[in-house]
């Protein structure tokens, strides 16, 4: 038992609590990001999961050889100085870059665009997380949270992290992303209480929580997340639509900043991988020079569909 305790404490710290100063640490502007299309779950998981790349060449953005048209609609919003139709704006100038184009914003401008291509569900705010990433598996409409709906402790996710039902209950492994948080703590309690009715239990059990630090500790973060889904597809398969492509665009934030500090700097930064698959985390330093796209530019003229 001593012996278990001595392995099991430094897990725990290094899982639930954290004595690094974040506010001598850089602001990092991260970019994950995956097209869904044509890559199966683990192709995903292996691409987003490499090596963290600073300061890398952001992809050129191709002249798209015809516009595309979505609607914008909000997923999870988190607690910030900013309002939701504000980030749309901000994104909406980015995307326009990439030839999407707003469809309320072109009624409202007097055009009438012919058809919908795109919903881009939007999470945005601030929350605490740990691992900026996008989800590796396969996204739904109907699965639409930043945390997987998906809590099947035999997924992919949960056998790479040694997590299973004795640690956190049938169906409820965490998500690594994410990192702690109280229903996170408050399972692991329970556990240990349990595991602690006999010598013979809690030996058996040792490997159930010895990837606990791999759930490290979240901070606040800024995020903006775009989901990509074709129109068609809502329609034809509603909530079993798949997501298209996902980014997911983060910094973490330091007492007394805002998100309204950070949000054009993010959607420039992460204006490049829209529609694409990153190889790890690509991380530039805030504010990002020489990854923006330019300016904010207003486009002229009607975007006829071709």
């Amino acid at each position: 038992m001593r012996r278990f305790l001595a392995a099991l404490l430094p897990l725990l710290m290094a899982a639930c609590a954290s004595t690094r100063d974040w506010s001598k640490e850089p602001l990092p502007i991260s970019v994950s990001a995956a097209n869904y299309s044509g890559a199966t779950s683990q192709e995903i998981f292996l691409k987003v999961n490499g090596a963290i790349s600073t300061q890398p060449v952001a992809p050129s953005i191709p002249v798209p050889d015809k516009p595309l048209f979505y609607g914008f609609v909000p997923g999870e919003v988190y607690d910030s100085n900013v309002p939701l139709e504000a980030v749309y704006r901000e994104l909406a100038t980015g995307l326009a870059h990439k030839g999407y184009f707003n469809v309320v914003y072109e009624v409202q401008a007097g055009y009438m665009p012919k058809r919908v291509d795109y919903l881009l569900r939007v999470h945005c705010g601030v929350r605490r997380w740990a691992i900026p990433t996008v989800r590796s598996e396969h996204v739904t409409w109907g699965n639409s949270g930043l945390v997987s709906n998906d809590r099947d402790p035999h997924s992919a996710n949960a056998l790479i992290y040694g997590v299973g039902d004795s640690a956190f209950g049938a169906g409820q492994n965490p998500d690594p992303r994410a990192g702690t948080d109280p229903m996170y703590s408050i399972n692991v309690a329970t556990y240990l209480q349990g595991i602690y009715k006999t010598r013979d239990n809690a030996a058996t059990n040792e490997y159930s929580v010895r990837n606990l630090s791999d759930y490290g500790v979240s901070r606040d973060y800024c995020l903006v997340v775009v989901e990509a889904f074709k129109f068609d597809d809502l329609v034809r398969l509603k909530r079993g639509a798949p997501c298209a492509w996902a980014t997911f665009i983060a910094v973490p934030i330091h007492p007394g900043q805002e998100f309204s500090q950070m949000l054009a700097s993010m959607v420039r930064t992460g204006t490049p991988y829209f529609g694409t698959t990153t190889d790890g985390i690509q991380e530039y330093d805030l504010p990002a020079g020489k990854v923006l796209v330019g300016e904010p530019v207003e486009v002229p003229g009607p975007q006829a569909a071709h």
